[in-house]
């Protein structure tokens, strides 16, 4: 191993552990990932099951992620445990299709790392993982009530003093059709509708 770089030949007669701190900077992980907040921790094995290798890694790190709901900001622990297929082969290797380089993934391209260099840059690895893992909408909390859609006022943190009865607007046409024809509304605002048998 030698400055973040896993060599697979060390592994050829034995496993080959390692452990090592990964920073992560917002800039590694573009404006929209989270803020690591201190270096992620790296313990790991490679090990030869011939023609390729396993690597064997679990991450732990601390991040700063921002509330889907509230827009809070809130930190948690992540421990992330990752399991490849590291191979040499070329990419070029890789059945090609219509003549353009391309193939197309099976499943088990998608944990098969290629190390045509005989090498793994561990930091690369480790910053691309910890962006896959970041959540599409995090939330702080599962029982986080969010913002009021009325007020804009954050109801983690005090009471709403929004009515919870609001008139849909969208409503408003089939409120004037009600009032000239005489009809009614169900109590949830909701048109009443009566389906006919076919």
């Amino acid at each position: 191993m030698n400055e973040m770089h896993l060599q697979l030949d060390q592994a050829r007669n034995g496993p080959l552990n390692w452990r090592d701190d990964v920073a992560v900077s917002a800039a590694d992980l573009g404006t929209e990932g989270p803020l690591v907040l201190g270096c992620v921790d790296c313990k790991g094995s490679l090990t030869f099951v011939g023609p390729d290798f396993l690597l064997e890694a679990r991450l732990r790190y601390r991040q700063r992620l921002y509330c889907g709901r509230c827009l809070t900001a809130y930190d948690e622990e992540v421990e992330l445990p990752l399991a490849f297929v590291v191979t040499c082969r070329a990419e070029e290797s890789f059945p090609a299709e219509d003549g353009a380089g391309a193939h197309e993934l099976e499943p088990e391209d998608l944990s098969t790392l290629v190390a045509a260099e005989g090498e793994i840059d561990l930091a690369v690895l480790v910053r691309e993982q910890v962006e896959l893992n970041v959540p599409m909408k995090p939330i702080c909390d599962p029982g986080c009530r969010g913002l009021c859609p009325q007020c804009g006022v954050n109801r983690q943190q005090q009471a709403c003093t929004c009515g919870s009865e609001q008139f849909d607007p969208r409503w408003s046409g089939l409120e004037a059709i009600r009032e000239r024809l005489g009809g009614d509304l169900n109590q949830d605002n909701q048109p009443r509708t009566t389906r006919q048998p076919t």
